[in-house]
């Protein structure tokens, strides 16, 4: 089905609840449910809050077009309209802030798959993301699969991430499970169709620039993680805290102009190092009886990342302050022992500062960064180099189990 073919919209407003998201308002779908109908979100720069949800443009357009065009009779799609933000910054992206445009993308997402669901009972979902909106769909299909999403595992067929910055370390192409090649089959068909599609992927080392290590629950093995060695989105090196760190600071800030960002970051940054403190303290110190040791639950590296994550909270009022007395315990046992207190803390604190280094050793090797010297060629590649493909065969192979599941 063209962009141009006439559909109805079906109003969804008043069936997802309160989101005043374009996708919520109106979802697109054409005469008669399909068998298979595929949610899309378009990468940064390659969206906007009004555009036309049913044009294949962008990397995703690649899949999702020929798609349709191929069973048109069982396969509907829509593109998730959002800012596609990362702060200003990017030519045809909004102002957003990218973790902003990320939960928008997200959200409307949520509203769309509900909208579906609601209008078409016996339609099953797929969703498809390129770079920022493979976050968004990555977030989306977490919370699906662990129960906590706008509708039940079993109504999603498959998710396809392209380019993830979430991508976990090392993940292969069906993460959590390690050596599989053919998907599983949509809930409720007998895979017939796709048990001869398979999804391979070169091996990409490193994990996702945000990756954040969650897991797909009852979605995995229904889930693709399609990632290029070398595009520092998706396969950023291990080791090189400092970046991961600094990604997501600038996924924060305001970038529309130098001065602005640097402003902007600066505000981030001293805020991240503030809560990464009142955690480092809190947590990994334990004062008794007059000795303190330093058994940290997390490493340096650790805590500053999570301090920079906009996903996970800042410490509350009470951590602050919580914080503050115990430090202000640590430095009464080291005035009133310090023979007994201070060397042992130095020593466990070298020990901390040398893992610190190792944990952003990829950083100073030059052979590590020989991988990403076309890293932006091969970020923006996976629509030209075949990456699809594969994508658009299991798709079919999806809307073919689920049609003939129905007769």
């Amino acid at each position: 089905m063209s962009g141009g073919t006439a559909m109805a919209l079906v109003c969804c407003a008043g069936l997802v609840g309160g989101s005043e998201s374009a996708a919520a308002q109106e979802v697109p779908i054409g005469r008669g449910c399909p068998a298979l109908y595929v949610l899309g979100i378009q990468g940064t720069g390659q969206s906007s809050p009004t555009a036309d949800p049913t044009v294949d443009t962008g990397v995703i357009g690649a899949l999702l077009g020929p798609l349709v065009a191929a069973v048109p009779t069982l396969v509907q799609r829509s593109y998730i309209p959002y800012e596609a933000g990362f702060g200003g910054a990017v030519p045809g992206g909004g102002a957003d802030p990218y973790s902003i445009s990320v939960t928008s993308a997200r959200v409307g997402l949520e509203d769309a798959a509900a909208g579906v669901v609601a209008a078409c009972p016996d339609t099953m979902l797929a969703a498809v993301g390129y770079s920022q909106g493979a976050q968004a769909v990555a977030e989306f299909a977490r919370s699906v699969g662990s129960g906590n999403g706008p509708v039940a595992p079993e109504r999603i067929a498959g998710i396809a991430l392209y380019s993830n910055p979430t991508r976990s370390s090392g993940a292969p192409v069906f993460p959590g499970r390690p050596g599989q090649v053919v998907p599983d089959p949509a809930p409720g068909s007998d895979g017939t169709a796709v048990a001869g599609v398979q999804l391979t992927s070169s091996a990409s080392a490193g994990g996702g620039i945000a990756d954040d290590d969650a897991t797909y629950g009852a979605l995995t093995g229904r889930v693709a993680d399609i990632c290029v060695d070398g595009d520092l989105a998706c396969s950023a090196p291990d080791h090189a805290a400092v970046l991961r760190v600094g990604a997501e600071l600038v996924a924060q800030a305001d970038l529309r102009d130098p001065l602005a960002a640097i402003g902007s970051i600066y505000s981030l940054l001293s805020s991240a190092l503030g809560d990464a403190w009142t955690t480092f303290v809190l947590n990994d110190f334990h004062v008794q009886g007059g000795d303190v040791d330093y058994t940290p639950a997390r490493t340096l590296a650790q805590r500053l990342t999570d301090a920079s994550d906009p996903r996970i909270p800042s410490p509350t009022a009470d951590d602050v302050a919580a914080a503050a007395r115990c430090w202000g315990e640590i430095t009464a046992a080291l005035t009133q022992n310090p023979l007994g207190v201070l060397p042992k803390l130095v020593g466990q604190l070298s020990a901390a500062g040398g893992q610190l280094v190792a944990d952003n050793s990829d950083i100073a090797n030059p052979a590590e960064w020989i991988r990403f010297a076309d890293t932006v060629s091969r970020h923006n590649g996976y629509a030209v180099t075949g990456q699809m493909s594969s994508g658009i065969a299991w798709f079919i192979a999806l809307a073919t189990d689920i049609a003939g599941s129905r007769r």
